[in-house]
């Protein structure tokens, strides 16, 4: 016996709770309603009413873009520049093969110190507030420096660092092939063991006169905790320079055995002779071992290849020096932070060996993470409260970025993140101590101080190599 039928009776009106404006809205089916009824459900089908966010860590997204930053050749017409003929071989396969785009340093301007030339989209770009991606006048989120910092400034790296994800190779001939040839590659014959980082820790002990006691225990000791919690990593190995000698053999001995993808140091970085300037150029921010003695690349790479490791080097000038310090005028005439920094200085803008040895080797290493001139005790713990500020290259930056896969310009992107905070604030603390008296205007000026050396310590922390470098994980 058949039931009432599920739809309306043929011929009847389907009532609706729709209002024309002047009665209620009714109707009959279409007489080929059974066309409609038997056409696959569309509910839930993907709809974009909303434009989709760019992966932040897909350079090869336009939205994100990746980008080639070169010097500016005179003589050229702007067509050759844009299609960087004048870089090596090694660069122009480069661009070939990421379809990146060129930009042209250039010093001077109307409105600026240097600007970015994008002679392929017809202007100069205003660096920090451009707009991201590969097209016309926009500035690419990763951006690779080619050059010496005589040839492209240190300041244009400090000045994009909190907008972009930059990094910077200073390397020409073999080396840059080499570095090139396995970045293209993505390093597939890499053997670095992902689950064997090492961590090499200097620890002098010498008291408040010495720095390396605080960067072993904010920066060297709670990475390796983290690291060897992770059930990923059983076999990370923490050379400890307060439990045992840290010094290059020690440090040789473990990247040869370890073969890790992630090697971290904490030390002195060398800077002197500060009267002979070629010797201090060769040695420049070497990491000085327990011993006093500085860990060259050469004795590393005898018995070691990074073959795609990342190294990130906690030194004074591990990762080059500047030509005026930004911190010239700040010490007494005479100290010895002053000579130092003058010695430097005076050795000229440059790369320092030990990363251009690291990332030009047989089997280069995929990125370097170092300081430019020296870093202080009160950027690593606030002098009023000693609260540790290093979480952000610790944990956010090396464990939960770098060591996640992100590419390592994305993964240092939040240990940048507090420079225009800080900036904001040093101009605040400045103003109020032009309008201050007495203790209300040294307080200011101590914060003033702090805010703007803390700021060109981040700034100046640079990724030398390409920045989208990234750590392989366990089973891809």
């Amino acid at each position: 016996m058949s039931g009432p039928a599920a739809g309306p009776a043929p011929g009847a009106d389907t009532v609706t709770d729709a209002f024309s404006g002047t009665g209620p809205v009714a109707g009959p089916l279409a007489q080929a309603y059974g066309r409609w009824a038997l056409t696959s459900v569309e509910v839930g089908a993907a709809r974009r009413l909303v434009p989709s966010a760019p992966d932040p860590a897909d350079w090869s997204d336009p939205k994100v873009g990746w980008g080639l930053v070169l010097p500016d050749a005179p003589g050229l017409d702007p067509d050759a520049l844009a299609r960087a003929e004048d870089a090596e071989p090694p660069l122009r396969r480069l661009l070939a093969a990421r379809r990146g785009r060129v930009l042209r340093y250039r010093a001077g301007s109307g409105y600026a110190d240097w600007t970015l030339r994008d002679l392929a989209g017809g202007g100069d770009l205003l660096t920090a507030a451009s707009p991201a991606g590969s097209g016309p006048l926009e500035l690419p989120m990763y951006l690779l420096i080619h050059g010496t910092p005589e040839q492209i400034p240190w300041q244009v790296q400090y000045a994009l660092n909190p907008v972009r994800h930059v990094g910077r190779l200073d390397l020409t001939g073999e080396p840059l092939a080499r570095y090139v040839d396995a970045l293209l590659d993505g390093w597939s014959g890499s053997a670095v063991r992902y689950e064997a980082p090492v961590v090499w820790s200097v620890d002098l002990g010498e008291g408040p006169q010495d720095i390396t006691t605080l960067m072993r225990d904010a920066v060297g000791a709670p990475l390796y905790a983290l690291l060897a919690a992770d059930p990923d990593m059983p076999a990370a190995v923490f050379v400890d320079g307060s439990a045992t000698g840290a010094d290059g053999a020690a440090l040789g001995e473990a990247l040869a055995s370890a073969r890790p993808a992630l090697a971290v140091t904490t030390s002195h970085g060398l800077t002197g002779p500060v009267d002979d300037p070629v010797r201090l150029r060769e040695g420049l921010g070497l990491p000085v071992g327990q011993d006093r003695t500085p860990v060259r690349p050469q004795d590393l790479l005898a018995g070691w290849q990074p073959d795609g490791a990342v190294w990130v080097a906690r030194a004074c000038c591990s990762a080059g020096s500047d030509s005026p310090s930004a911190y010239h005028g700040l010490f007494e005439p005479g100290s010895p932070v002053d000579r130092t920094l003058d010695g430097v200085a005076g050795s000229g803008a440059a790369v320092a060996p030990l990363p251009r040895a690291l990332l030009g080797a047989e089997r280069p290493a995929r990125a370097f993470v170092g300081q430019v001139e020296p870093a202080f005790d009160w950027t690593m713990s606030f002098p009023p409260n000693r609260q540790r500020l290093t979480s952000q290259l610790v944990e956010a930056a090396l464990y939960r970025g770098l060591c996640l896969g992100l590419p390592v310009g994305l993964a240092m992107a939040p240990y940048y993140e507090p420079v225009g905070s800080l900036l904001l604030q040093y101009a605040r603390a400045a103003g109020v101590y032009g309008t201050s008296v007495r203790e209300a205007a040294r307080t200011a000026l101590d914060l003033a101080l702090y805010s703007k050396v803390t700021a060109y310590d981040r700034a100046a922390t640079v990724i030398l190599g390409d920045p989208t470098a990234a750590l392989r994980l366990p089973g891809r």
